[in-house]
């Protein structure tokens, strides 16, 4: 818990957008690299599929049905 606190600059969260999912430091920053290297050895020479949005039921009058 401790990490995430010295990421986020002494705090837990952070409310801010765009720095929630990110954060400051050494330890975010080999978060970081260590997710940069993964990419460049496991997804090197992979393309992302394209999303399938033929599954997804629209709903087009107002309220989202929750069942």
């Amino acid at each position: 818990m401790h990490q995430i606190e010295n990421c986020h600059g002494g705090t837990l969260n952070d409310s801010v957008y765009g720095k929630r999912m990110s954060g400051e430091g050494k330890i975010a920053k080999q978060i970081n690299d260590l997710v940069k290297i993964a990419r460049l050895k496991y997804f090197k020479n992979k393309s992302r599929q394209k999303l399938n949005t033929s599954l997804h039921e629209q709903y087009k009058d107002g309220q989202l049905k929750l069942f």
